[in-house]
């Protein structure tokens, strides 16, 4: 079991994954400077319910190919950036971050054309959202 343990913690040693300000996860660097995706370097997975599991939450689309995110000790932070349904009965949405990050990749560079060494993922910590994501307030008039 301690093995298993320190498996999954060594997958994740080149990041961490800290819950933010209002909505948002910062993600620093542990050691080497990492690269995240300028699009969907961070998605979402939303808690259902009634499936009783994380769900992957709708991204919206990329535009033009941008550089790379540069993530070094001091972190980035990255924010609920998609629409989610109508609040649930209790008030909040349970989401968990996935971050995608390429190790000793090719700086000012968009992702797809870094030549990272290598690329991995992790999941982040949950974190409850009481609005409905992209800046879209919770109304008192029932509409969430």
């Amino acid at each position: 079991m301690w093995l298993l343990l320190w498996c999954l913690q060594a997958g994740a040693a080149d990041v961490k994954i800290d819950v933010g300000q209002a909505d948002s996860v910062v993600v620093k660097a542990l050691g080497a400077i990492v690269f995240v995706p300028a699009c969907r370097g961070v998605t979402w997975s939303r808690f259902d319910a009634e499936a009783g599991k994380f769900e992957p939450t709708f991204a919206t689309g990329c535009g033009p190919l941008t550089n790379a995110i540069r993530v070094d000790a001091a972190g980035v932070e990255f924010e609920v950036d998609m629409p989610l349904p109508p609040l649930p009965d209790v008030g909040f949405h349970l989401l968990r971050p996935t971050v995608v990050y390429g190790l000793k990749c090719k700086d000012e560079t968009p992702f797809p054309l870094a030549k990272c060494e290598s690329i991995e993922s992790v999941d982040g910590p949950q974190i409850l959202v009481r609005n409905r994501g992209a800046g879209v307030p919770v109304t008192t008039g029932g509409g969430g």
